[in-house]
């Protein structure tokens, strides 16, 4: 309690002395509030560094795992890029030398398909100066064989015509067709010739079997050497017979008797100029067979249909 000079009496509040430092505090405050900065408020529940080792550390440990674990993964995807290498070095070699052997066989198959349309172009000139060069009626003319000696055909399918054929016609080209296979130190190979005669009526008479020397042959296929049947054709003109040429003859190894594709055209290319018959021989089956190639009629895939020839009873 204090007294006033005039004599009232004024009561004061007690307070603490306050000390410099809090002073100090609370106008720091004060000055940064007016500055508008914000006072830093300690974030609670932040883990400490050691925490954050530790968590890296098993993250760490977690990743090591792993790659260990994809290593066998790894080494069986780098064996199995390797053996798939391996197998594409070896497909392509493969194919390389596949490539090489088709284009090899391609080369020597146009090459044999020009030596035949070389042949079959020089067989058709021939036959045409053979036409040509034929007097219709000959001075001296040798009758065909006695009806009765003949061997008569005809085909499985009709035909205008039918076949005769001589004595020892078959004979000869089965024989010839025999000397070229079992020879010591010689492989086997199949033979070709001509079959001539005359046309009487609406029978084609077969009378004789003439040997051709063969520009190719092997086991499968035979060519006729077209100089030879110009000397064939040749010898037929001046021989003063009246006789032409009515067929061919070629030998099948075991193979049995039928004409292949080569042969039906061969057969066509004959055919146009005359009526021409195609004999087959098998000596190793002991088989013969005549055929004609009816180019009118037609199978269901487009080619022509072969006739085939069979004895008459």
């Amino acid at each position: 309690m204090v007294v006033d000079e005039v004599g009232k009496t004024r009561f004061t509040k007690f307070s603490r002395p306050k000390s410099r430092s809090a002073s100090k505090k609370r106008g720091r405050r004060r000055s940064e509030r007016k500055q508008g900065v914000k006072t830093k408020i300690p974030t609670k529940n932040i883990p400490p560094e050691s925490d954050k080792l530790e968590t890296l550390s098993l993250e760490v440990q977690n990743l090591k795992s792993t790659v260990l674990s994809l290593k066998p993964e790894l080494r069986r995807l780098t064996e199995v890029s390797d053996s798939l290498e391996s197998q594409l070095a070896d497909l392509k070699d493969y194919s390389e030398k596949r490539m090489q052997g088709t284009v090899h066989d391609l080369e020597e198959l146009d090459s044999k398909i020009e030596e035949a349309r070389i042949s079959i172009e020089r067989l058709s000139r021939d036959f045409e100066r053979l036409l040509e060069e034929r007097v219709p009626i000959r001075k001296i003319r040798i009758p065909p064989p006695i009806t009765s000696q003949l061997t008569f055909y005809e085909g499985e399918e009709p035909l205008a015509f039918q076949l005769g054929v001589a004595p020892g016609v078959l004979d000869v080209a089965m024989e010839r067709a025999r000397s070229h296979v079992g020879r010591k130190d010689i492989p086997d190979e199949e033979v070709v010739g001509i079959l001539t005669g005359r046309v009487v009526g609406n029978t084609i008479v077969i009378e004789e079997a003439v040997a051709g020397r063969t520009s190719y042959s092997g086991l499968t296929e035979v060519a006729l050497d077209p100089k030879n049947l110009a000397e064939i054709v040749d010898a037929i003109v001046k021989d003063g017979r009246y006789r032409s040429i009515v067929g061919w003859y070629h030998s099948h190894l075991g193979l049995g008797v039928f004409l292949s594709d080569v042969d039906v055209k061969t057969q066509l290319t004959l055919q146009q100029f005359t009526y021409v018959i195609a004999l087959v021989v098998d000596p190793t089956n002991d088989e013969h067979g005549f055929f004609y190639v009816d180019k009118n009629a037609k199978l269901s895939d487009g080619r022509p249909k072969i006739v085939r020839f069979v004895k008459k009873e």
